[in-house]
Order: C-alpha cells, then sequence, then structure tokens
C-alpha cells in the first residue's frame, strides 16, 4: 500500500461508511501483466481494442524515433512513443486473423537491440498495461529491494496505527487546520455519460488537498470505474493529481460511491474554483464536473 492510498484510506472515515459491494464483471476486462525479454521462446503478442488505451512500459531507454507501428494512420487514433513507454489507441478492431507488428529499438545498445510485438484483436481481456523486462536482477538486488519494501511497510503500519481517527492524527496528516467546503455542481447540458454528481466536497490542509465526489452510475448504464482522473483551473492549466482512490472497485448499473482524487498543497490558488474530469479506461464515457471550490486555508 502507498503512502497516499494509505492517507486517503483514512479520511474516508471521515466521509463516509464504506458498504460492501460485488460489482458486475466488465463485458471486457483489462489487463496488467509483465513480459520477460528473457524468456525462450518470448510470448510477445499484446491484446488490443478500438478506444482502449495500451501502454508498454520498459526498463530500458528506448531509440524514440525508430520506434514504428503498422497501420498507423489507418488503424490507431494516438499513438505515443516517449524515453521508457510505447501508448497506442487503435480507432478500429482488429480483424480476428490480423496481426500488425510494433518495433521497438533500445537506446543503450545492450541486446536484444530490436523487439518485435504482435498486435492482435483482444478477447475477452484486453492488455492496458504491460511491463516488459529486458534486463536480468540478481537474487541480491531482489533481496535488497524486498528488504527496502519491508521496511518501509513495517514504518507505514506504524505511523496509520489502527485507522480511525487517532489513526489519520498518528499518520501526520492532521499536522495543521483542515478546511472543508461542500459543493452542488450539475453536469453540463448535453452530459451523456450516464452518471451523475450526487454530493462533492473538498478538504484542505497546508500540504495537501483532497477533493471528494459521489458519483451514480445510472441504470442501464455499464460498470463504471474512472482511470484518467484530471483537475484543471479555469484557464485550463492542469492542476498535478497524486492519486486518486475509489470507495468501491467499480460502480455497478444503479450504484452511487466515493471517488476521492489527492493533489499537493495548492498553495498558489486561495479559493479558485476547479473543474474535475472523470473518464473510464475507454474514455468513451467522462463525467465533467465544474465549481469545485477550493475552501480558503485557516
Amino acid at each position: 500500500m502507498s503512502y497516499y492510498s494509505c492517507r486517503l484510506s483514512l479520511l474516508v472515515l471521515l466521509v463516509a461508511s464504506v458498504a460492501a459491494a460485488q460489482p458486475s464483471p466488465p463485458a471486457r476486462q483489462l489487463r496488467q501483466r509483465a513480459l520477460s525479454l528473457l524468456s525462450s521462446p518470448v510470448d510477445a503478442s499484446v491484446q488490443v481494442a478500438k478506444g482502449a488505451l495500451t501502454t508498454l512500459t520498459f526498463d530500458s531507454p528506448l531509440l524514440t524515433k525508430s520506434v514504428v507501428v503498422q497501420g498507423r494512420d489507418t488503424h490507431f487514433e494516438r499513438f505515443v512513443v516517449e524515453e521508457r513507454t510505447v501508448t497506442l489507441k487503435p480507432k478500429v478492431d482488429l480483424a480476428d486473423d490480423e496481426r500488425l507488428l510494433l518495433t521497438v529499438r533500445f537506446a543503450d545498445g545492450a541486446a536484444p537491440q530490436e523487439v518485435l510485438f504482435v498486435l492482435v484483436a483482444a478477447g475477452e481481456q484486453v492488455d492496458a498495461a504491460v511491463e516488459v523486462l529486458r534486463r536480468a536482477r540478481s537474487a541480491e538486488a531482489l533481496q535488497q529491494e524486498l528488504t527496502q519494501v519491508q521496511a518501509q511497510l513495517t514504518a507505514l503500519q506504524g505511523r496509520c496505527g489502527d485507522g480511525g481517527p487517532s489513526g489519520l492524527i498518528l499518520s501526520g496528516m492532521l499536522d495543521s487546520p483542515v478546511s472543508v467546503k461542500w459543493f452542488d455542481s450539475a453536469a453540463p447540458p448535453g452530459n451523456t455519460s450516464g452518471l451523475k454528481l450526487e454530493t462533492g466536497a473538498v478538504y484542505r490542509a497546508s500540504t495537501w488537498t483532497v477533493v471528494v465526489v459521489r458519483v451514480l452510475n445510472l441504470a442501464g448504464q455499464r460498470p463504471w470505474s474512472p482511470s484518467g482522473v484530471r483537475l484543471f483551473r479555469l484557464n485550463g492549466q492542469p492542476v498535478p493529481v497524486k492519486s486518486v482512490r475509489m470507495e468501491k472497485p467499480q460502480l455497478a448499473p444503479g450504484e452511487a460511491g466515493l471517488v476521492l482524487v489527492e493533489t499537493g498543497a495548492l498553495s498558489e490558488l486561495p479559493t479558485e474554483d476547479l473543474r474535475l474530469e472523470l473518464a473510464e479506461p475507454t474514455g468513451s464515457r467522462v463525467l465533467r464536473i465544474s465549481g469545485v471550490s477550493l475552501p480558503a486555508l485557516r
């Protein structure tokens, strides 16, 4: 559990009680997996689908200008190559027998210098995140990493205490007065997301800010969970988001739940209103919320 996840878990106790949920499984699941180039043979196939983002993350830097994909103009609405990631979003579904090659070249000169990935049509699962491992790590390095993680976990458990309000104080999260402001903002005209904002509040201290919204997934809609969460100032400037947490893994049709979005201190924004966007993984259902009012710091 990350530090921010622990802090937000404790904050939820001050907002609402968490109800047990049994969400309906999505029609097509998004999966995360690791792919090792040290294996022989290597299964370098990647399942993609129309409208779904797929990101490949590498442990070695890429020759960004040498990374190419077949059907770039005809099959993809998004294809972004960065130093260690390749992100793509198909605009059409691949045929069952269709195969597209993604060629990746590395910048460090070590073997293998080039890898071919085969993009195929997704079945019940879409590869949303693929971690590509190219370098071998020694047993000593893995043991050292495990020891560090265990030490961090022990320290985190000590700070979080037993949860509840006391644990919130022990975590150091309440090192300054907390200001709270509720807001009630309807979705803009023409909202077709199938989602409704029920309530919203902003919790603000000197070192952190958390936006809490209760979202209703209307009856007859698909199960929903946000993966693309963004905050903006009124002038369009983005506000960095540190972490996102949901009260439930996803919202079934007719079900409501809390979404918590944490940012930094925002000391440069005295009481400015923000705009919040919550989007599902495919990006097809986006709830835009304006009038997210920051309370004044005490």
